[in-house]
């Protein structure tokens, strides 16, 4: 059991031309998950964090990501402000599915393992959880996708898929709509337990073909009750190029170097 991992996947949503005509939830998800493959992975990001009276308090970041064996790590090590500079965040993919995470704080010195009931929290003051850095949607075996309806949004053909997880998750359930040219997700609703109180909304503001591929240029997510939004902008990115995998060590992340 594996998911869409990380984040930044989600974020540079890498894809490729629409093929063949896909008609069940499953089949959607299944493209949404293919098209975004990539051996590796690096992005210079802007984040914004963004309070309900708009004013924005901005970050600057790196992030790393490479498959090995069909399992994806990433390492998101933050270059800006001073406040926040050289904290540095790593995602292991199991075998299983699961996730191991750690975060380095440099005003600690040291490496906090991320606790599996610490999931939900927020990341880094941001409107993405924890959760949310490994994996932003359900993988084909991880939940039922059902395809409820299709319909327009910015200009955009749709599907809207609902998905429901099989086991207990931070989420009751989720709403996703996929564009049917290039299999971008366009929109993510993501719900409470209850199936029915809706959290936070994940919006693509700007997509762009770029080097033969769909990516996406920006993203908003936003908390219902807050009104509270983060906004990741993709500054520059880059597929499939080489790529040391030590940077996706805990001795990277506790020294900054690869040894």
């Amino acid at each position: 059991m594996k998911r869409i991992k990380q984040l930044f996947i989600i974020i540079a949503l890498i894809t490729l031309p629409a093929m063949a005509f896909a008609n069940t939830g499953t089949e959607i998800m299944q493209r949404v998950q293919d098209v975004q493959k990539a051996d590796s992975s690096a992005m210079d990001i802007r984040l914004g964090l963004i309070e309900s009276n708009g004013e924005v308090r901005e970050r600057r970041i790196q992030t790393l990501t490479l498959t090995e064996n069909g399992l994806t790590n990433t390492i998101t090590v933050f270059l800006s402000p001073a406040s926040v500079k050289n904290t540095r965040f790593l995602t292991r993919q199991r075998n299983d599915g699961t996730d191991d995470q750690w975060i380095y704080l440099p005003a600690l010195g040291r490496v906090k393992r991320i606790a599996a009931s610490e999931g939900s929290g927020s990341f880094m003051g941001s409107d993405f959880s924890y959760s949310d850095m490994a994996s932003t949607t359900y993988d084909t075996d991880e939940a039922n996708h059902t395809l409820i309806r299709e319909e327009t949004i910015n200009n955009r053909n749709a599907y809207v898929i609902e998905s429901i997880p099989f086991t207990t998750s931070d989420y009751g359930k989720t709403v996703i709509w996929v564009d049917k040219e290039t299999y971008l997700p366009l929109k993510v609703e993501f719900y409470e337990k209850d199936e029915t109180t809706l959290l936070k909304r994940l919006i693509t503001d700007d997509i762009a073909f770029t080097d033969g591929r769909w990516i996406t240029k920006s993203i908003t997510m936003t908390t219902i009750a807050t009104n509270h939004s983060t906004r990741i902008e993709i500054l520059q990115a880059k597929y499939n190029i080489p790529m040391n995998s030590g940077y996706f060590t805990t001795s990277f992340l506790e020294t900054g170097r690869v040894l």
